[in-house]
C-alpha cells in the first residue's frame, strides 16, 4: 500500500512533551504501511533528539530531520520537502491524537478528497487550572458539522492536513510568518489557506469534527500576561496576512490608536468593576471575553503603522 500520509511534527526545545505526541502518532489503527512520521527538530538543545532516536528502533517510519534555520515555517517546509506520503498531517509537539485520527482523515479523503482538511482541537491540562478558565479557553471548534469551509473561515495549523502538491504549487509555508524560537507569531497556515482561495478556485478546504486531536494547555498560557502577549502577536500577524503589503494609515487608523487604550482604560476599571457577574464570574472572564479583542486589534493598527512607517 502506498503510504498515504506524512504526519509532520515540528518540535523546539519540548522534549518532554514530544514524547507523548510521537507516541500518539504512532500507535494509530490505521495500517502502519499507510503511513509516516516525521520529526523536524528546530535546533533544539534539549533532549529532542534522543527521545526520537530511541523510539526509531521500534519503529521504521519514523524519521528525524534537523533544521537549524529556526522558525516554525522553515520547520514545516522541511518537513513536505522530506516527506513521502501523498497528504501531510502537521500536528503540534503538544498534541495528542486519538488512535483513529489518521483512520477518520484516511475516510474524509476517499469521500471528499480535499485539498486541505482539519478538525478541532480540545484542551487538556498538566497542571491545575485556574477556577476562571474555561476549556473552550484552550480549545478551537467549528461547530458539529462535517463541511467546506466558507471563505472567512480557516483552520488551526496544530491539526491540519493538505495535499503534498498544493504545498509544492504554492511553494511552502511563508518563512516570515510563525513562531521563531521563543517568540510569538501566528498565521503561516492561514496565509496558505487564503493563497489557494485566491489562487486555486478548485481546491477545497473541509472540516471534520470527528478529525480531533488534543492540545496542551500549558500553566503559563493560563496567565493574563501571556494571553496579552498572544493576543497582540495575533492582531499583527492577522494584518501582515491580510493586507498584501498595502500599508497606509488613514484618520481612522490614527484615532484608533489614540482611542483604543481609552476604551481599556474604561473597560478594566468601570467595565470589570460593573460587569453582569453571572455572565462573567471572575473579572478575568470579563477581561478576556471583552477586552482581548480590542487588544488584537491594537496589534493590527500598531503593525500597520510599524509597516507604513518603514515605507518612508
Amino acid at each position: 500500500m502506498p503510504i498515504q500520509f506524512s504526519v509532520i511534527i515540528c518540535t523546539y526545545n519540548r522534549a518532554n512533551l514530544l514524547a507523548q505526541a510521537l507516541d500518539s502518532v504512532c500507535e494509530q489503527t490505521l495500517s502502519p504501511s499507510a503511513y509516516e512520521v516525521i520529526v523536524v527538530d528546530n535546533r533544539s538543545n534539549d533532549q529532542t533528539k534522543s527521545i526520537v532516536e530511541r523510539r526509531m528502533e521500534l519503529n521504521i517510519n519514523l524519521r528525524y530531520f534537523l533544521e537549524t534555520q529556526v522558525g516554525l515555517s522553515y520547520a514545516r517546509n522541511r518537513g513536505w520537502h522530506e516527506a513521502r506520503g501523498e497528504y501531510l498531517a502537521y500536528i503540534d509537539d503538544d498534541c495528542i491524537a486519538p488512535k483513529e485520527w489518521l483512520a477518520v482523515a484516511w475516510k474524509v479523503i476517499q469521500q471528499i478528497s480535499p485539498s486541505i482538511l482539519g478538525g478541532p482541537y480540545y484542551a487538556f491540562f498538566n497542571t491545575q487550572t485556574p477556577n476562571w478558565f474555561k476549556d473552550d479557553y484552550g480549545s478551537h471548534m467549528m461547530g458539529n458539522e462535517a463541511r467546506f469551509l466558507n471563505a472567512d473561515e480557516y483552520l488551526s495549523g496544530g491539526n491540519f492536513f493538505v495535499h503534498k502538491n498544493l504545498l509544492k504549487i504554492i511553494g511552502g509555508f511563508r518563512i516570515e510568518l510563525g513562531m521563531a524560537g521563543e517568540n510569538l507569531a501566528y498565521g503561516e497556515e492561514t496565509a496558505l489557506i487564503r493563497w489557494a482561495r485566491q489562487n486555486m478556485p478548485q481546491a477545497s478546504i473541509y472540516y471534520e469534527p470527528r478529525l480531533f486531536v488534543y492540545h496542551l494547555v500549558r500553566e503559563n498560557k493560563m496567565q493574563l500576561s501571556w494571553l496579552l502577549r498572544e493576543r497582540f502577536a495575533a492582531g499583527r500577524y492577522g494584518y501582515l496576512i491580510f493586507t498584501d503589503g498595502q500599508h497606509k494609515m488613514r484618520v481612522k487608523h490614527f484615532l484608533g490608536l489614540i482611542g483604543i487604550p481609552v476604551v481599556l482604560m474604561y473597560a478594566c476599571s468601570l467595565g470589570i468593576l460593573f460587569r453582569d457577574r453571572k455572565k462573567y464570574p471572575y473579572f478575568q472572564n470579563y477581561f478576556y471575553e471583552r477586552i482581548m479583542h480590542w487588544i488584537a486589534v491594537y496589534g493590527k493598527l500598531y503593525e500597520r503603522l510599524r509597516c507604513t512607517m518603514k515605507k518612508l
